[in-house]
């Protein structure tokens, strides 16, 4: 296909692909979405994988892909199993449909469990220790049952057990029955957050998909629900090589569920050579991802795939303020107010008795407060609380 992409066309498309044009997702998509539980449920699945290491930024980032739903809708589809919180992919926590985590583990595994050696020795945990700890975990999992536990419980079965441990062990344990697809984070516990659980026991059903299948359909749903990309993009959000990325993006061409495309720069010129290739979804080329109006103003949760989603993410925020979203560039996301599709400024809620938002805007970017209050009181229904007032942040 000859089509080539301007600056302005991939940031449209990557809007629409994200789930945060203002006609969200259209026809049989939005049809099937349900109610409660089920559509949450039904965002995760579309987009295939959500950062989740940040539990409340994580609840918001499916609440504004399904609007007019709340935090109790998102509970809802990890009670019923639609979806787990676990280590699908480079070593970083996220939301994932239920059925989907294993076979997306068994696909990148190979690039995270090979550095654990070094980390276990690191820490002081011997291979004979390991296998116990992992033993013991199980049962106490396996007793717990649907009821789950939280990383206190686990602690302590390690204890009763005449485990002597260490607390900077517990991370990597949970991470590692977890990547190993032996548990993962499913009901919500008293405290509101994930309990971990046997995944034998919790997860209903996994597809199976392997080998190059699996990578066609790691470039196809990640490039479904992101919108046009780069080989680079798929490397970097899965964690695996450039030449793996390359094999799932070929057997998508391959099968017809991507396409190849050219892209332009800001002043209308060719990009030359492999920096200029990107592959979408074909149906993405068409309205109305292309020329319906990106949304006037949005308040992301922090970690949202809007930018998280890409290596390259020049169409949604000038590089030259990337430190004040990351602040040191100690890898922690801030929560991005965003203008058009543009990031224009970051956002809090204030700890104050009138609570309410506070904005903290790029240098001569133009914040409409007045329109942010509808968007902070979105945010304050889902949530189910008061919204409080919108203000700059002096």
């Amino acid at each position: 296909m000859s089509d080539t992409l301007s600056p302005d066309d991939v940031l449209r498309m990557r809007v629409h692909a994200l789930g945060l044009a203002e006609n969200g997702w259209t026809g049989a998509e939005q049809e099937h979405r349900g109610i409660g539980g089920e559509r949450t449920g039904a965002v995760v699945r579309r987009m295939l994988a959500l950062q989740g290491q940040d539990w409340r930024s994580a609840r918001w980032a499916l609440g504004i892909r399904a609007p007019g739903t709340t935090v109790e809708d998102v509970e809802a589809s990890f009670t019923e199993r639609r979806i787990v919180r676990s280590w699908p992919m480079r070593g970083t926590v996220h939301i994932v449909a239920s059925e989907d985590i294993r076979w997306m583990q068994l696909a990148t595994n190979h690039r995270v469990l090979a550095g654990a050696p070094k980390r276990r020795a690191f820490l002081g945990i011997t291979d004979a220790l390991l296998d116990r700890l992992v033993d013991t975990s199980m049962l106490a999992l396996g007793a717990a049952g649907s009821s789950g536990l939280d990383r206190e419980e686990l602690g302590r079965a390690w204890t009763d057990a005449g485990l002597e441990w260490q607390s900077n062990w517990r991370y990597h344990l949970i991470w590692w029955i977890c990547q190993n697809g032996l548990a993962a984070f499913g009901p919500i516990g008293p405290a509101g957050e994930p309990l971990l659980v046997a995944a034998e026991h919790w997860i209903p059903a996994h597809r199976d998909v392997t080998g190059d299948a699996a990578l066609r359909e790691l470039a196809t749903r990640y490039a479904a629900a992101r919108g046009p990309i780069r080989e680079k993009d798929l490397a970097w959000w899965t964690g695996l090589t450039v030449a793996e990325a390359r094999v799932g993006i070929s057997a998508a061409v391959d099968s017809g569920s991507l396409v190849q495309v050219r892209s332009r720069d800001a002043n209308g010129e060719d990009v030359p050579g492999a920096a200029g290739k990107l592959w979408v979804d074909p149906a993405l080329l068409g309205t109305p991802s292309r020329d319906a109006p990106l949304p006037e103003w949005l308040l992301l949760a922090a970690f949202d795939e809007h930018l998280l989603g890409y290596s390259d993410r020049a169409p949604q925020l000038d590089s030259a303020h990337f430190s004040r979203i990351v602040p040191g560039r100690n890898g922690m996301f801030l929560p991005t107010v965003v203008h058009r599709g543009r990031v224009v400024g970051t956002w809090k809620r204030q700890r104050t008795k009138a609570g309410g938002l506070g904005i903290d805007p790029f240098p001569e970017a133009q914040i409409d407060t007045d329109a942010l209050a509808e968007a902070n009181r979105t945010w304050a229904a889902f949530h189910g609380v008061a919204a409080g007032d919108v203000a700059l942040i002096e």
